[in-house]
């Protein structure tokens, strides 16, 4: 008897598995289901105001104009693993409950490494383009997104002298630049660890600010700072590793709240699963009959306006 995993099954297993906190993540708290494998163009400018430009492989040519693309496909995540003939012969003879015990052991660790990927995603999403490794056969390749251009500023104030008046200031001034891009609304912060250490110096370092804290954030004159949290393994396509951060070294990152961001999740490239979900995962009886192959899929896809983020980097 074949292992079937049913939708309540990732119902429960995504209520039993609170995703770690993601500063990059909670920015994206839209996440509509779109019955679609590719997305309009036309759907995006209304609504995000800026067309990400899709490239495959690193080989994908950007367009000269938005017109001449009409619509994008966003790649999925997908793992596939496998049941052995040993777990299917234990899942037959386990009770329901120990049925239900396995199918989440198992899918549990799936669900970290698509909420992972996903981070990553959404992380880099906020610095204009993706860049991300993605397998091609046997080979690894890069899956590259561009949105478009994020602010960048270049700051000759040292985090080692760091006033909350210097601080006020720069905070300040990066909420004037999205505004002057005619972004509105309320505006965060998200910060290195290096610049979170300074503020917290400076707010120490003087009464006439009212200050608040929490974990990983401070609030001072009005403006909320968050420390990045955000950090994923990269590989590149000669296979080396290095850690990469959403926000780098020394970097504050300032981000509209209502910019319009949102991560849809799109239909699967699957001819049994027809509509979107946020995770699907089926099983298969292999031809050897030595298990089951197990086959996880998600289609997530990030959207932000690079109007709304200024990035600003400050001397050491």
């Amino acid at each position: 008897m074949a292992i079937i995993i049913k939708p309540q099954d990732i119902e429960r297993i995504v209520a039993n598995n609170a995703p770690e906190v993601s500063n990059a993540m909670d920015y994206f708290k839209s996440r509509p289901l779109k019955n679609s494998t590719h997305i309009a163009v036309a759907e995006i400018e209304r609504e995000i105001g800026n067309v990400p430009v899709i490239k495959r492989g690193g080989v994908g040519v950007r367009p000269e104009s938005s017109a001449s693309v009409k619509l994008l496909e966003p790649q999925p995540i997908e793992i596939d693993d496998t049941f052995s003939a040993v777990e299917v012969d234990d899942w037959e003879r386990a009770t329901d409950q120990g049925k239900q015990q396995m199918i989440d052991d198992k899918i549990s660790g799936h669900l970290r490494i698509v909420r992972e990927t996903t981070r990553a995603l959404c992380a880099q999403a906020h610095r204009g383009t993706i860049d991300y490794m993605m397998q091609a056969g046997t080979a690894m390749s890069r899956y590259e997104v561009e949105y478009g251009n994020v602010t960048g500023l270049n700051r000759s104030v040292s985090l080692a002298s760091l006033t909350v008046a210097q601080l006020i200031t720069e905070m300040q001034g990066m909420v004037t630049a999205i505004r002057d891009r005619g972004i509105g609304g309320p505006v965060e912060f998200i910060a290195s660890p290096e610049f979170f250490m300074a503020a917290i110096t400076a707010a120490q370092n003087q009464k006439a600010y009212a200050v608040t804290t929490g974990p990983g954030r401070i609030g001072i004159a009005g403006f909320e700072i968050l420390v990045n949290n955000d950090y994923w393994v990269d590989i590149s396509t000669t296979g080396v590793k290095s850690t990469k951060s959403m926000v780098e070294e020394r970097e504050l990152m300032a981000r509209a709240v209502n910019a319009g961001q949102k991560m849809p999740y799109l239909k699967l490239d699957d001819v049994v699963m027809n509509q979107a979900v946020p995770l699907y995962t089926f099983t298969k009886v292999r031809s050897d009959q030595r298990g089951e192959d197990l086959y996880v899929k998600s289609k997530p896809f990030p959207l932000v306006n690079c109007k709304g983020i200024v990035i600003a980097k400050f001397a050491a």
